[in-house]
């Protein structure tokens, strides 16, 4: 009919006391009092880069938690957890850990040749290399941004067609025409020009592939006419009265025949 005095509570690593199996206050007959246990349990929470959870899960003590999935993240690759998710013992938090991505960066010309290739941590800029040169053409710059790489990027050198202008040009240098050009193309002509007592024989330069500012000039040759000295029949002429002189021959410079007058006749004029 007497009770018994329980000892003080026992410890067992990884459970909790929860008490005795059977009452002691009223024993009637030899007794045996077991210790009863609870096991422990514990929270492990897995958590990215940033501090996102990706997982949590409840393990029974000296258990193994199980990792979710392999998280991603942009230019970076995982490469495991930190922290213990087996055989646990206490809650835990695992954190997964990544290494940064490594890109090729490559710079390549209009032809395609390989200006620079160059490899890049992610989420990092790339450096360009010398501005390119390409005859007849001008660099204006690259065909994307390369301050932000987050993958293997072929950047491509952009130009823009040179152009040139052409000047048609006459004989005393009254401008004709003005043409832009761009480069290795062709000029078109303007309609020959028309200068009194000379026949326009062309330009003095071709204008089929233009590769520079260019000036044509209108060629031309001088005409030559016949200046035939006559008389009205009431004289008579002596020396050459034929000549053939260039167009814009004057009156003074022509050598002029001597004239005889017939008789009852005297020279007046030409």
């Amino acid at each position: 009919g007497g009770s018994a005095t329980a000892p003080a509570d026992p410890t067992r690593a990884g459970y909790t006391f929860v008490g005795w199996d059977v009452a002691f206050d009223n024993i009637t007959a030899d007794t045996t009092v077991t210790a009863v246990y609870e096991i422990n349990k514990y929270t492990v929470t897995f958590v990215d880069h940033d501090g996102t959870v990706l997982k949590t899960e409840t393990v029974e003590h000296g258990a193994d938690a199980t990792a979710p999935a392999d998280p991603v993240w942009a230019g970076h690759i995982f490469t495991g957890w930190l922290g213990s998710y087996t055989n646990v013992q206490k809650d835990e938090t695992v954190k997964a850990v990544y290494d940064q991505e490594l890109f090729t960066v490559t710079f390549v010309d209009y032809n395609g040749d390989i200006l620079k290739s160059e490899t890049v941590l992610s989420g990092n800029g790339a450096t360009a290399p010398i501005a390119p040169e390409r005859e007849g053409y001008t660099f204006i710059g690259w065909d994307k941004a390369f301050d932000n790489i987050t993958a293997d990027t072929v950047v491509n050198a952009v130009y823009e067609i040179n152009k040139y202008t052409v000047t048609f040009v006459d004989h005393d240098g009254t401008v004709l025409k003005t043409e832009k050009v761009a480069h290795g193309g062709a000029a078109t002509a303007p309609a020959d020009p028309v200068w009194a007592g000379h026949t326009v024989k062309g330009w003095d330069k071709a204008f089929d592939n233009i590769t520079a500012d260019t000036v044509v000039n209108a060629m031309y040759e001088t005409n030559f006419y016949t200046v035939t000295f006559v008389t009205d029949g009431n004289g008579s002429l002596a020396g050459q009265t034929v000549h053939t002189v260039p167009a814009g021959t004057s009156w003074t410079e022509l050598e002029i025949p001597e004239t005889t007058a017939n008789k009852g006749f005297k020279f007046s004029h030409w």
